[in-house]
């Protein structure tokens, strides 16, 4: 049913080619064509627009004056019309493209590329996790020989609150403890203080 459904999808993207190439015979068929339709449209338009009171005789003559000049250098174009000959070329496309299209998603065809086996990303977790624990330990007994009040306990604290909240996947009691406690002894210019102020609000938008 899938392989139905795709092939009609196709058929009905082509349909604009297919249209365009059973054009009436009245259409224009190149770009001298085109030109002269538009410009002479155009003149057809200052007449109305004259006539309506839209725009001043001295104006009209001037707007007539630049089409009729357009007028002539478009009719002396030497541009061939279209004569068939890249028919083949375009009835070709329309076969080969919802063809091609459908045998790509055949069976065999499509590429098989095997996922990633879950024991293996337990396994990767657990080995971020576990490297992770490691650098809050080693942040928690730096920040157990700081003066509180410090800016390197302020940076400190910065960064284990950061790290806790990556290991928990949200911003713990811990962690905004640690967070407001290091904006508080933060200088004004720190580098970690937006980072602060940031996981605060974040945490404050959080419990509202």
């Amino acid at each position: 049913m899938i392989y139905l459904l795709m092939l009609g999808l196709a058929i009905v993207l082509m349909a604009p080619l297919l249209i365009a190439m059973r054009a009436a015979k009245g259409a224009l068929r190149n770009r001298r064509e085109a030109a002269l339709a538009l410009h002479r449209a155009q003149l057809d338009e200052l007449a109305r627009d004259l006539t309506d009171g839209r725009i001043e005789s001295q104006q009209y003559a001037g707007a007539k004056l630049e089409v009729e000049r357009r007028l002539l250098a478009a009719d002396g174009f030497t541009e061939q019309p279209m004569n068939g000959n890249a028919r083949f070329l375009l009835i070709a496309t329309l076969a080969a493209v919802p063809i091609l299209a459908f045998a790509l998603y055949l069976p065999g065809n499509t590429a098989n590329v095997p996922s990633e086996p879950h024991a293996q990303w337990l396994a990767q977790q657990a080995a971020i996790n576990t490297k992770l624990s490691g650098f809050i330990a080693e942040i928690r007994q730096r920040l157990a020989g700081e003066d509180p009040n410090s800016v390197d306990a302020s940076q400190g604290e910065a960064y284990l609150a950061e790290a806790l909240a990556e290991q928990a996947g949200t911003i713990t009691p811990e962690a905004l403890a640690l967070f407001k406690q290091s904006l508080a002894h933060a200088p004004s210019q720190a580098s970690w203080a937006p980072l602060d102020q940031e996981r605060i609000t974040q945490a404050q938008s959080v419990a509202q």
